[in-house]
């Protein structure tokens, strides 16, 4: 790769999005890319992007038009897919990029009209199991199209190639312990509970449930709550950086959403998935489907299913 190319990518609006779009940048930057990132104007957003060092071009998106019932709302969020059209094709004009990017998500739609509009080639990345909107329709304006999985409904022309993921740095339990602010019973097995970067209650409230019922293991939580201890329960505040996190699982329980499990087939770890009901056409059960049949060590929870089923199953997958 030249050392002047310049590749614009486009991620936003969760984690799931953005972690994959970080790390794909980065490498292409070790590879001599110019990269610039645009995003949408969620706090959390910034939050991520500023940890892992970078300072996006912002675009004032908060949300799908199609994501809200409420016409006003509607209306709202049309207007800033045009304003961010304007914006974008500025942007682009002054960046020049060979190539952009997109890594899915309502984002993703200004720079794929752009790019299409300025015969830019343009890639979209796609981390589930069933393709969203806008992969949808960028697969039916020529784009190319690369999946997190070896299936991606809703396309007919795709290229598998797995979703980016953080390369594990694994610490010794005490350092990671130390750095989470965490004490546990010594000797006693970890269960780790993340429930995604715009946290889960109601995963959450089936781990608690869980936890009472099996006072042998120790529950960490991963939440926007402050840190804070309750029995065999411990509760800390979001983290950015997840090694101490991983390092301290004995078990990880996590959604379903496609970067999370392509972090933790990367960790190799123990995990249960319990796919969120809400994901549109299903797409987390799908995906949990595909991952454990490429995981050496995990199993798919349901949520309507007892916490009793669910100890049963951790027991299992530590024995």
């Amino acid at each position: 790769m030249n050392n002047d190319r310049n590749i614009l990518i486009a991620s936003g609006g969760t984690g799931g999005h953005i972690f994959p779009a970080i790390v794909f940048g980065k490498k292409l930057q070790e590879q001599g890319a110019n990269v610039s990132w645009l995003c949408g104007s969620r706090p959390l957003e910034r939050e991520i992007y500023t940890a892992s060092g970078i300072d996006p071009v912002m675009l004032p998106l908060a949300g799908s038009p199609m994501g809200t019932k409420s016409p006003a709302e509607i209306l709202r969020r049309l207007a800033a897919v045009i304003r961010s059209l304007s914006l974008t094709a500025k942007y682009v004009k002054s960046f020049r990029p060979d190539k952009i990017y997109l890594f899915g998500g309502y984002i993703s739609f200004a720079p794929l009209i752009v790019a299409k509009l300025n015969h830019i080639p343009v890639t979209l990345h796609e981390q589930n199991t069933v393709a969203g909107r806008v992969a949808r329709i960028a697969a039916r304006m020529g784009a190319e199209i690369i999946t997190g999985w070896p299936v991606c409904e809703g396309v007919k022309s795709f290229t598998y190639t797995g979703t980016p993921a953080r390369e594990p740095v694994r610490l010794p339990r005490d350092e990671a312990l130390r750095i989470l602010g965490v004490n546990v019973r010594e000797g006693a097995r970890i269960v780790g509970v993340a429930g995604g970067s715009l946290g889960s209650g109601p995963l959450s409230e089936i781990l608690k449930a869980t936890a009472k019922l099996c006072p042998e293991f120790e529950f960490v939580f991963l939440s926007s709550k402050t840190r804070h201890d309750d029995g065999n329960m411990h509760f800390i505040p979001s983290q950015w950086d997840m090694n101490p996190f991983y390092s301290v699982c004995d078990v990880l329980v996590c959604r379903s959403g496609g970067s999370t499990l392509a972090e933790v087939l990367k960790w190799g770890m123990p995990a249960i998935t319990i796919p969120w009901p809400g994901a549109m056409d299903n797409h987390q059960a799908k995906n949990a489907a595909e991952f454990v049949k490429l995981a050496s060590n995990a199993r798919v929870f349901n949520e309507n299913d007892s916490p009793g089923d669910l100890v049963a199953m951790m027991r299992d997958i530590t024995a």
